[in-house]
């Protein structure tokens, strides 16, 4: 297997969109509520004037104001009063493993992505998917081109130390299949 390109791996700022919809800490929770059914959208992220991050309103943080008035109507409450505390937010240098690690050890359905501290975009899970097959067809057509590569330097030999370059690259099997037999 070849060997990750560190210039091909997905990079946070490669794989965010905009942030669609956010939140204030003051906004009020249905009001909040309204807008995630309305985007279509399973969390925001809440951001302070400054879009400094303060945190992240999901579905589940909505579920708990019906968990908390089972008897009563349900009444709202601010943003700030049901939001989730974001430990690590992304940064927007973060590679595509550091990115899926953060969202190994959280719950979150989107996770905020932010620079200097503001929040300039958004990665999902959705995301995180579309990143794996990038970096694999990637990896793929690298894994091809190296193949085609030493194919042409076995073809066509610039000396002893190219060959040597190429055919240390290769498995004992490969060698049989590249050189017709197997050395005794």
């Amino acid at each position: 297997m070849a060997e990750i390109n560190s210039e091909r791996v997905p990079k946070a700022k490669d794989m965010m969109e905009e942030i669609r919809l956010s939140f204030s800490p003051g906004m009020d929770l249905l009001q909040a509520i309204e807008e995630l059914a309305r985007h279509g959208v399973s969390a925001a992220p809440v951001v302070d004037s400054k879009r400094c991050l303060r945190g992240v309103l999901t579905e589940k943080d909505c579920l708990r104001l019906l968990y908390g008035s089972a008897l009563h109507r349900p009444r709202g409450g601010r943003v700030a009063d049901f939001m989730s505390k974001v430990e690590e937010p992304l940064d927007i240098d973060m590679d595509i493993f550091r990115v899926s690690e953060i969202f190994l050890h959280n719950n979150f359905p989107m996770l905020p992505v932010v620079e200097e501290g503001k929040l300039v975009g958004c990665i999902t899970r959705q995301h995180m998917l579309r990143g794996i097959m990038s970096m694999s067809q990637a990896q793929e057509s690298g894994v091809v081109q190296m193949e085609a590569d030493a194919l042409e330097a076995v073809k066509r030999p610039r000396g002893i130390g190219a060959m040597q370059k190429v055919y240390a690259s290769y498995s004992k099997s490969q060698l049989v299949s590249r050189v017709g037999r197997q050395a005794k």
